[in-house]
């Protein structure tokens, strides 16, 4: 059975900001794809301020300072989920996903973590204006390029990328999807040291981790199972 998924998982935080160019036609961009990609790991040498780049579609009215994207907003929210994560484990966390607007692909692009009395809901959309332009910047052709409307988030839960690249039957996303003025009021009363943001980091050359889903969160693929859980057992002799 092929292995559809392949799986990049960091630990370390970065990404450059980056404004694809308009291409002409899909070969185009398929021929710049190998070079541009190859500028977005630079870690934190080619992130711009906040006035240099169009915003991501956000449900907010306003983005919070505290969430720009920008180096010090990340690197916070970066240091706040290892923080997090190492007082509570894993149980704290989630992974996060967004759906490529009008496909069935899901890119993983990151993690967050909240402390107990924070919910994955909440720990979202505290973080939504920074996470979102971290991963529209991630995935320049696949998100940046729908930037005017609003991503579908989804949420599994934390260090599950392994159970995801197999296709997991049992295993199902959460959508997270914010378009209420009183979502932005009730998230901005949640202190930012409360929530942690880790997001994905790809070294060079890599193409990203994806994954397949229907529209109630499962995987849309065969379950991919080891050699030995394929290999059928013996009959006993008689």
């Amino acid at each position: 059975m092929i292995y559809y998924c392949c799986i990049f998982v960091a630990c370390s935080l970065g990404c450059a900001a980056f404004v694809p160019p308009l291409a002409r036609n899909k070969i185009e961009v398929r021929q710049q794809q190998s070079t541009i990609l190859s500028s977005l790991y630079s870690k934190w040498d080619n992130l711009v301020d906040d006035e240099e780049e169009e915003q991501i579609a956000s449900f907010m009215t306003k983005v919070p300072p505290d969430m720009c994207y920008d180096l010090r907003n990340v690197e916070r929210q970066h240091q706040q989920f290892l923080d997090i994560r190492a007082a509570g484990g894993t149980e704290v966390t989630n992974d996060v996903y967004i759906r490529q607007p009008d496909t069935d692909i899901y890119w993983f692009v990151g993690k967050v973590a909240r402390v107990d009395g924070v919910t994955p809901e909440e720990c979202l959309g505290r973080q939504y204006p920074l996470i979102a332009q971290y991963a529209a910047n991630l995935r320049p052709f696949e998100l940046y390029l729908h930037r005017d409307t609003n991503f579908e988030f989804y949420l599994a839960p934390g260090d599950s990328e392994m159970l995801v690249a197999n296709n997991e039957p049992n295993l199902k996303f959460t959508k997270i999807k914010f378009d209420d003025i009183d979502d932005e009021l009730a998230f901005m009363k949640i202190k930012m040291t409360l929530v942690g943001f880790q997001g994905e980091e790809y070294e060079k050359g890599e193409e990203g981790f994806r994954t397949w889903r229907n529209e109630d969160g499962y995987a849309s693929r065969p379950e991919i199972q080891s050699p030995t859980e394929r290999e059928t057992p013996p009959k006993e002799m008689n």
